[in-house]
């Protein structure tokens, strides 16, 4: 995987490589609690960033996603720039749930 372009299309990821990632969901607790994902994500808020960084792994691949996708561009910019394996959702929330519902399907 090709870290520096750090945003993903997720209908890229195949669903048996969907495994391979850990979904990071950057929004604030009122923003799930608007708009939930179809399937449990860890919560890490940007509100809180850089000082939760402590909660990733340089070992683990994360797809952090946010409301459209400004947030989590900046929190995976700066996460790779540390040498974490950071991507980008693009399109946040929306383009999230799309997946996971086809997925289901």
């Amino acid at each position: 995987m090709n870290f520096k372009n750090i945003d993903i299309d997720i209908h890229s990821i195949k669903k048996d490589d969907l495994n391979n990632y850990e979904l990071i969901d950057i929004r604030e607790a009122d923003e799930i609690k608007d708009w939930p994902p179809l399937r449990p994500c860890r919560h890490v808020p940007f509100s809180r960033f850089p000082f939760n960084k402590n909660e990733f792994d340089k070992n683990k691949v994360y797809l952090i996603f946010c409301a459209r996708g400004g947030r989590s561009h900046a929190m995976a910019e700066a996460l790779a720039k540390e040498d974490y394996k950071a991507l980008s959702v693009n399109n946040g929330i929306a383009s999230v749930n799309a997946y996971l519902k086809k997925l289901d399907a």
